[in-house]
């Protein structure tokens, strides 16, 4: 077993990859304050004109695109390396904010939804507090049970 380590310590392949890694750390970096620029810059554009601004959107999603390869590069999820060695990524957002709420604006229950309404099934979490719920007030009133009887004022001061 410390062959192989001391044959994988060797290969000139796994500290090339260290390095890249380390550079595509310090590119996560510089994004990382990009974006934090970007955010306050759209943050800016929303309070002076009530709407954001769309280049910077499809800017802020093409850096949501490269930070997400040089994660997966990082993580060993990938042997791509990002850009520079692939071109830089397109955004992966839509143009349009309303393209994104289209569907729930038009949303029409179906039948099978309306019958979910009228007869619900209990879900897990129904059914488990539907059990715990009746247990606990049985431990307490058990507890006060075994506890002497109080006067009225006795349970007034607790």
């Amino acid at each position: 077993m410390s062959d192989d380590f001391v044959e994988n310590l060797k290969k000139p392949s796994a500290w090339v990859r260290i390095l890249f890694m380390a550079g595509f750390v310090v590119a996560l970096y510089v994004s990382g304050v990009i974006l934090m620029v970007l955010m306050l810059a759209q943050i800016l554009f929303s309070l002076l004109t009530a709407d954001d601004n769309p280049n910077l959107r499809r800017l802020g999603g093409s850096l949501l695109s490269y930070v997400a390869q040089i994660l997966a590069f990082l993580t060993y999820n990938t042997q791509q390396k990002p850009f520079p060695f692939l071109p830089f990524p397109s955004p992966e957002l839509p143009a349009d904010r309303s393209e994104n709420f289209s569907d729930v604006e038009s949303y029409q229950p179906s039948a099978a939804d309306q019958t979910a309404s009228d007869n619900p099934e209990p879900r897990d979490a129904d059914v488990a507090e539907e059990t715990e719920t009746p247990a606990a007030p049985r431990k307490r009133s058990a507890a006060r049970r075994k506890k002497p009887a109080a006067t009225d004022e006795q349970d007034t001061d607790v």
